[in-house]
C-alpha cells in the first residue's frame, strides 16, 4: 500500500462542536481551500493557527498516485474516498485531520 497526505489550508475556521463527514465534505466542495501539500505521508504543524486552518487527509492506495493532478481531480478522488470509506475525523485547535 502507498501512503499519501493531502493538506489544504484556508482562513481560520470556527469549528462546530462536532466536526463530522458532512462538514468536511462541504469544506471540500466550497472552493475556499488552497492546496498546500500533496505527497507521501507527512505530518505538519500549523505555524499560524490564529490566521489559517489546515485540513489534512491521510489515506492509502494500492497504486501510485499522480501528484500532478489538478485540484478538481484531487477533490473528486477525496470525495470518493470519503463516501466509500469510514473516515476518522479529529480536530486539534482549528485544524481538521481525516484518516481514510
Amino acid at each position: 500500500m502507498n501512503k499519501h497526505t493531502v493538506i489544504f489550508k484556508t482562513g481560520q475556521l470556527i469549528l462546530p462542536d462536532e466536526t463530522d463527514l458532512h462538514f468536511v465534505t462541504d469544506l471540500l466542495h466550497a472552493g475556499q481551500l488552497e492546496l498546500d501539500y500533496i505527497g507521501a505521508s507527512a505530518d505538519r504543524q500549523n505555524d499560524h493557527p490564529e490566521e489559517i486552518s489546515l485540513l489534512l487527509f491521510h489515506f492509502e492506495t494500492q497504486d501510485t498516485l499522480d501528484y500532478d493532478m489538478t485540484e478538481s481531480q484531487l477533490n473528486y478522488l477525496l470525495s470518493g474516498l470519503l463516501k466509500k470509506g469510514n473516515p476518522t475525523i479529529t480536530t486539534k485547535g482549528n485544524d481538521i485531520t481525516v484518516h481514510l
